[in-house]
C-alpha cells in the first residue's frame, strides 16, 4: 500500500490538510477524516498530548482532512532545523526534564511532576540563559592581603556561548583512521541553548493516505493549507463538489 503522496504548499504556515475526491459524499468525507485523525494521533510524537488532542477532522461533499490547533504539530510532522535560540537571551526558561531513578523529586520534593503520554515521569525545573555577551567572573580571597581576586572571567551561559564539547573521537582501537583519540569531532556544536532541530515524520501525509486507501478512495495528492484552502484549491483547477 502507498502510505504517502506528493503535498501542494498553498501556505507558509499551515494548520490543515486537506484531500479532494470529487464525489465523495459527507457520510464518506467524515469517516475518512475521523481515521486520518486517529492515524495521525496514534503516530504522531506525545509529551502532554495537548497537540494530539488538537488536532481534529475536518470534511466536506469532495474532501476530507485534519485540522491542527498548534504549529507545534507541523513542525513535528516536517522536522526544522537546528539553530541557536537567542530569543531566550536574559530570560527563565520552564523545562521538563525526565527523572527514571526519582533524584530529582528528592532534590526537588516541591517540584512539579507529570508523567508523559510514552509513561515518561518528568520533572519541572527552571533555567535562566544569560543576556548575549554577558560574562561570568569568579572571584576568590586572597589570604594574604584580604582583597578578592578574579580567578576565571569566562562568557556566561547565553545563547551561542562557547559550551561544553559534546562529541569527541573515540578511544583507541575505536578512532577513526587519520583521526587523534579524544580529538573534538567535526560536527560537535559546542555552544549554550542550541536546539538540536527535529527530524521530519510525515505522520499527517501518511495518515491520510491510510484513511483514504482504507476507504477506498483514490489517493491522489494533498492540500497544505489554512482556513483559506478552497480558494486557493480553485486556482489549481480542482473540482471538490
Amino acid at each position: 500500500m502507498q502510505a504517502e503522496v506528493p503535498e501542494v504548499h498553498l501556505v507558509a504556515t499551515p494548520d490543515r490538510m486537506i484531500m479532494i475526491e470529487k464525489g465523495l459524499s459527507p457520510k464518506r468525507a467524515q469517516a475518512a477524516a475521523r481515521e486520518a485523525v486517529r492515524q495521525a494521533r496514534r503516530r504522531m510524537p506525545k509529551m502532554s498530548g495537548a497537540a494530539a488532542r488538537g488536532m481534529q477532522p475536518i470534511y466536506g461533499k469532495g474532501y476530507f482532512g485534519i485540522s491542527w490547533a498548534t504549529q507545534v504539530v507541523w513542525y513535528q510532522d516536517h522536522g526544522t532545523k537546528a539553530f541557536t535560540m537567542r530569543n531566550l537571551a536574559g530570560k527563565t526558561i520552564p523545562m521538563w526534564i525526565d527523572d527514571p531513578t526519582g533524584q530529582e523529586r528528592r532534590d526537588n520534593p516541591k517540584a512539579k511532576t507529570r508523567v508523559t503520554e510514552s509513561g515518561k515521569v518528568q520533572v519541572l525545573i527552571f533555567r535562566r540563559a544569560a543576556k548575549i555577551g554577558q560574562r561570568k567572573k569568579v572571584y576568590r580571597r586572597d589570604p594574604k592581603t584580604g582583597l578578592k581576586v578574579v580567578v576565571s572571567d569566562t562568557p556566561a551561559h547565553y545563547p551561542g556561548a562557547p559550551g561544553r564539547i559534546g562529541w569527541r573521537e573515540a578511544k583507541q582501537p575505536w578512532t577513526r583512521p587519520g583521526k587523534r583519540p579524544g580529538a573534538i569531532h567535526p560536527g560537535n556544536i559546542g555552544v549554550w541553548w542550541r536546539h538540536p532541530g527535529l527530524k521530519p515524520r510525515s505522520f499527517l501525509n501518511t495518515s491520510m493516505t491510510l484513511a483514504a486507501q482504507k476507504h477506498g478512495l483514490l489517493a491522489g495528492r494533498v492540500y497544505v493549507a489554512d482556513k483559506g484552502w478552497r480558494n486557493y484549491v480553485r486556482l489549481h483547477g480542482e473540482e471538490f463538489k
